[in-house]
C-alpha cells in the first residue's frame, strides 16, 4: 500500500476548495488534513504541523496576497513541502516555476490533469524515500532471490539473453528477470530506461552531452560507466520521465 501523502489546501474561494477536495477524495493515498482561505490561516496551522504536511495545493491569486509569495516563504522556510499551484491564471506558470513546484495546474481543474499531477508526487515521494531509506528489491538470480539496496544499483544492462545489475561496490549480480521487469518494480523509485537494453538511476544522472555532428545524446554517470549516445526521439521521451521527479530541463 502507498504511503499516505498528507496534504493542505489555500485557496480564497471556498467553492474551489471543495471541488479540489471533492476530486482527491477519490485518491486513497491522498489524506487532506487541512484547508485555508488564507496565508495566515495556513501559516498557524504550518507553525505548528509542519513535520506532517507533504504537499500544498496553492492558488496564485489571492485576496490581499499573492500565491508566488506565499510559496517563496513556505519553500524556504518547509522546504520538504511540495507544492502543486492550482489556479485560473495559466500567465503566471512561467514565474510559478521559479519556486520549483511540482506542477501548475489551471482552473477549471480535468480529473485527467489532477492525475497526471499525482502521479508526479507520488514519483517524486517515492524518489525521496529512495534517498533517504535503505530501500531494498528482491532480485532473482537461480534458485535464490538476492535482496539488495536499491541505492546500491548503478547500472542494469541486457547482454545477449542475461540481464546483469552493477552494484556500488563494483560487483555483479546476473538475474533471470526481464529488464522490463525490473524496470517495472524500479521507476517509482527514481530510474530511467535509456535504450531497451540500459537503465540507470536518474540520482547518478550528472550531464546530458549533445553531440552536434552526430545528432545524438550522451548520459554522463557520476559512476562514470560508459553508456552509448541515443537519439533526439528517445531523450525526448527521457526528459518527460526526468520531469516526473521534477527535473526541469
Amino acid at each position: 500500500m502507498p504511503r499516505k501523502i498528507n496534504t493542505i489546501i489555500l485557496d480564497d474561494e471556498l467553492t474551489a476548495i471543495e471541488n479540489l477536495e471533492s476530486m482527491l477524495s477519490f485518491y486513497d493515498y491522498i489524506n487532506v488534513l487541512q484547508t485555508s482561505t488564507s496565508f495566515n490561516q495556513l501559516w498557524q496551522y504550518l507553525q505548528l504541523h509542519a513535520d506532517q504536511v507533504d504537499l500544498l495545493f496553492l492558488d496564485i491569486l489571492l485576496n490581499n496576497e499573492n500565491g508566488l509569495d506565499i510559496a517563496k516563504i513556505i519553500s524556504e522556510t518547509y522546504p520538504t513541502i511540495k507544492i502543486i499551484y492550482s489556479t485560473s491564471e495559466a500567465s503566471y506558470a512561467l514565474d510559478a516555476y521559479e519556486t520549483s513546484p511540482i506542477d501548475y495546474i489551471t482552473k477549471p481543474i480535468s480529473a485527467v490533469r489532477l492525475q497526471k499531477a499525482l502521479t508526479k508526487i507520488r514519483h517524486a515521494d517515492n524518489y525521496t524515500v529512495l534517498k533517504n531509506n535503505d530501500v531494498k528489491i528482491g532480485i532473482k538470480s537461480k534458485n535464490v532471490i538476492q535482496m539488495i539496496n536499491i541505492a546500491d544499483i548503478r547500472l542494469i544492462k541486457k547482454d545477449l539473453r542475461h540481464v546483469n545489475l552493477l552494484l556500488s561496490d563494483d560487483s555483479k549480480l546476473t538475474t533471470t528477470e526481464t529488464i522490463n521487469a525490473l524496470f517495472i518494480k524500479l521507476k517509482a523509485y527514481g530510474f530511467v530506461m535509456i535504450t531497451r537494453s540500459i537503465i540507470v538511476p536518474i540520482h547518478d544522472i550528472t550531464a546530458l552531452d549533445y553531440n552536434q555532428a552526430t545528432h545524438r545524446y550522451t548520459i554522463q554517470l557520476l559512476s562514470q560507466l560508459k553508456l552509448p549516445p541515443i537519439s533526439q526521439a528517445r531523450m525526448k521521451d527521457i526528459k518527460s520521465e526526468l520531469a516526473a521527479f521534477n527535473w526541469i530541463i
